[in-house]
């Protein structure tokens, strides 16, 4: 549940260790592990509900919001995010970073020039495939030849 529901060390152990607590448990028994599993669970289910309601709250803000601020909020927060991310990991890994660019470009020109017209509906999709899939792929046999490691700083 943990890793599928993410955010594992700054909200599902500590709600694990606190339900732990609450129920004054010895931790790795297997009533332990029953209370940890509960205090995920309700971390989860708290994490959900509260999300709901400010996804909710949020849309309504958002219509409210002038013309020109929706454009720039659907136009450029996505990539602002994809960005943040990209570059949060190219600083860790710069040589998968670089692959990961580069097949993104390559692909994005395929795409602009047509390559993927045959593909049903916006094959935009295909870009995305490419860049994620590949990335993980030559990354995977870039790392069996010792060619990144999880130090690498180069």
């Amino acid at each position: 549940m943990a890793f599928l529901s993410g955010n594992i060390s700054n909200l599902r152990l500590p709600s694990s260790a606190a339900a732990q607590e609450a129920a004054d448990v010895e931790i790795g028994t297997p009533e332990g592990d029953i209370i940890s599993t509960l205090g995920i669970a309700g971390s989860i289910f708290v994490n959900i509900s509260i999300l709901t309601v400010g996804v909710i709250g949020l849309v309504s803000v958002f219509q409210a919001l002038p013309g020109l601020w929706q454009n720039a909020l659907e136009s450029y927060l996505v990539p602002a995010i994809f960005g943040a991310i990209f570059a949060q990991f190219g600083r860790d890994f710069p040589k998968v970073a670089a692959i990961a660019l580069a097949l993104a470009f390559v692909s994005n020109l395929l795409y602009e020039f047509g390559y993927f017209a045959l593909l049903p509906g916006d094959p935009i999709y295909v870009v995305i495939i490419v860049a994620v899939f590949g990335t993980m792929f030559i990354s995977k046999w870039m790392w069996e030849r010792g060619m990144i490691r999880t130090t690498d700083s180069s």
